[in-house]
């Protein structure tokens, strides 16, 4: 196929650049397949504010990489207008176990994409997951009786032949042991190598205790051969200690201790022992007063005190300089429990069987105040704190969901409206995250891309603003609508110009359907590869950028997409098809090219005779 070539003819306003490119500004190194995204532009620089004015592109940003990185906070500043952390303003980052608010990171955070001229967007207010339970807890906990005696209670139990679960643990690997779990013998802890404490895990989390009070630690716990636990109660600063003797018999082993905290882990050492630990069970008792549970309106009332100190303290640590939020995260579930045609808010019982949630402290507020209070109340709180022009978002995926049509986005329309029936409450704009897949099967691909127009054109019928809060994408090869996702490795260069049209056509298709007056804008959320051992979509392309900060051909999709067609920063080209090779073709680098002519180069930009020349 006969390809078109251009003479750019150079201008005062286009110039060969004299500095340096960084990685995140090239395409990927000694492969000429990607040499034409070497003379692109930022991203943000595509974006047409004479048609979309109100246009944000965003990032997901890993706050601590963002504060300690150079390269990853250039890449972050230089492509995107808008900022969003991927965990560090989670309520779970910033509360502890106690009740105790840190927002030293937020405020660096913030100041920092401040001081860089980029929005930040917060994320998020209320969830239900990656909260700090063990204080939430306590603070639901039965309340005691004026003049009630002591009884003998159980303060906290683990079985660990059903709770097959750990908190942190020292590298497996680096010290020779390794933890597995059974149905009949509960925690197994195989250790190869004999250490004094190296080899330590933490077995058991959010045991509310209190202060000061003596309580019997029963821990039922045997091993292949005799030896002895050394343990804490208490946190990573200090706490109560205890040792644990064992056999090659099952025994309850009882200890005293007296935790110098309401809230405790228990962290233990195997010490200077080859062979297998066998934890069944860990329990603790001591004497409480009597107790009744709190109300209902006792329980509202606690966690709206709750809410009101952690919105407080994270509009106060922001500084008005945050405008928009995701006021709720995920809230509606995927089940339709009430038959009313809606699918239900989440709830604990949904979450225990098996509903979708990424993780950390699950804690559903909704479960005790009340599924419209839950989101009134927040709304609330966010506008008496925030700055007097913030924007609240509800946010929420499986939105373009293509097996029920949609239903999942038409129920959070349907439960916008309950929550603004008070006349009080008012929700601005809706986020769906679009965590996506390119398929290689058309059928499933033209499915997807139907369901993805008809959730923009319900967004935009909803009259609210319309933002994509946190897109990736994956690729899935074969027939199978729910095969699993390949690799990056894996890819063939198809299949990433397939991803990267596929991009192109989403935002190409947000531009189109949602007015422009309505737009947020799209957050992409991985900005490059996932590492093999990451802990979302671990090995899948999902970056605009490889995991080397290179640019993929969906950073190319990026900027058609943004742009409406080709980069059009290029001034200036004429058709010639009469260039004298004879001194050699160079790339872009000025490393000479093996081909003999012009059209057996990849698409991209080149220095022939001094003068660039594109190959289209």
């Amino acid at each position: 196929m006969k390809k078109n070539i251009y003479l750019l003819l150079l201008t005062a306003g286009m110039c060969v650049p004299t500095m340096a490119q960084k990685p995140f500004e090239l395409g990927k190194p000694n492969d000429d397949n990607y040499r034409y995204l070497d003379g692109y532009k930022a991203l943000k620089e595509y974006i047409d504010y004479t048609k979309y004015p109100n246009f944000k592109l965003g990032a997901g940003t890993t706050v601590n990489t963002y504060l300690s990185n150079s390269t990853y906070k250039s890449m972050i500043n230089n492509n995107f207008t808008e900022t969003v952390a991927g965990n560090a303003m989670k309520m779970a980052s910033c509360v502890d176990g106690n009740g105790n608010m840190n927002f030293t990171n937020v405020k660096k955070y913030v100041n920092a994409a401040d001081k860089s001229g980029i929005n930040v967007y917060g994320h998020t207010l209320a969830w239900h997951s990656q909260q700090p339970k063990a204080w939430l807890l306590k603070l639901l906990a039965d309340k005691k009786v004026d003049g009630g005696e002591e009884v003998w209670k159980t303060a906290a139990n683990k079985d660990f032949r059903s709770d097959k679960t750990i908190g942190w643990k020292a590298t497996e690997s680096e010290w020779g042991y390794s933890i597995n779990f059974s149905s009949t013998d509960g925690l197994k802890v195989t250790t190869t190598k004999s250490y004094p404490w190296q080899v330590q895990f933490v077995p058991m989390s959010d045991i509310a205790l209190t202060s000061g009070k003596t309580y019997t630690m029963t821990m039922t716990v045997k091993g292949t051969g005799s030896g002895k636990l050394d343990g804490r109660v208490g946190d990573w600063s200090g706490g109560a200690n205890f040792s644990v003797n064992f056999n090659t018999e099952w025994n309850d082993v009882k200890v005293e201790v007296k935790p110098t905290l309401a809230n405790n882990f228990i962290l233990l050492h195997v010490v200077n022992y080859v062979g297998d630990v066998y934890i069944k069970n860990i329990k603790f008792e001591g004497y409480e007063g009597q107790t009744r549970p709190l109300t209902q309106e006792e329980r509202h009332d606690t966690l709206v005190w709750a809410m009101d100190k952690w919105i407080k303290g994270m509009m106060e640590a922001c500084d008005g300089k945050v405008k928009a939020w995701d006021l709720v995260n995920e809230a509606v579930a995927g089940a339709d429990n009430d038959r009313d045609g809606y699918y239900d808010l989440q709830h604990s019982e949904g979450y225990a069987q098996g509903t979708w949630d990424v993780g950390g402290d699950a804690f559903y507020w909704q479960d005790h105040m009340g599924d419209l209070e839950y989101i009134r109340q927040a709304c609330r709180l966010a506008r008496k704190y925030g700055p007097e022009d913030i924007v609240l978002f509800i946010n929420d995926y499986n939105l373009e969901s293509d097996w029920d049509n949609n239903k999942k986005l038409k129920s959070l329309i349907n439960w916008i409206e309950k929550w603004e029936a008070d006349r009080v409450t008012k929700i601005d704009g809706i986020g769906t995250q679009m965590h996506i897949s390119c398929f290689e099967n058309n059928t499933h691909q033209n499915n997807i891309k139907k369901h993805i127009t008809q959730m923009f054109q319900l967004m935009a019928n909803s009259g609210k603003l319309v933002r994509v809060s946190e897109l990736d994408m994956g690729y899935v090869r074969g027939s199978n609508r729910w095969g699993a996702s390949s690799k990056t490795a894996d890819l063939t260069e198809a299949e990433h110009k397939r991803m990267a049209d596929f991009y192109e056509w989403i935002i190409k298709e947000y531009f189109s359907i949602i007015p422009p007056e309505q737009q947020w804008g799209i957050c992409q959320w991985c900005t490059t590869d996932a590492p093999a051992n990451s802990g979302w979509r671990g090995g899948e392309p999902v970056g605009i950028w490889d995991i080397n900060n290179y640019r993929k051909h969906v950073y190319a999709g990026f900027v058609r997409g943004l742009n409406g067609g080709e980069p059009s920063g290029i001034r200036g080209i004429e058709a010639d098809d009469t260039i004298d090779i004879s001194k050699g073709i160079y790339n872009m680098q000025g490393v000479r090219m093996s081909a003999t002519s012009l059209d057996q180069l990849p698409c991209g930009i080149y220095i022939v005779g001094g003068k660039k020349v594109v190959v289209k």
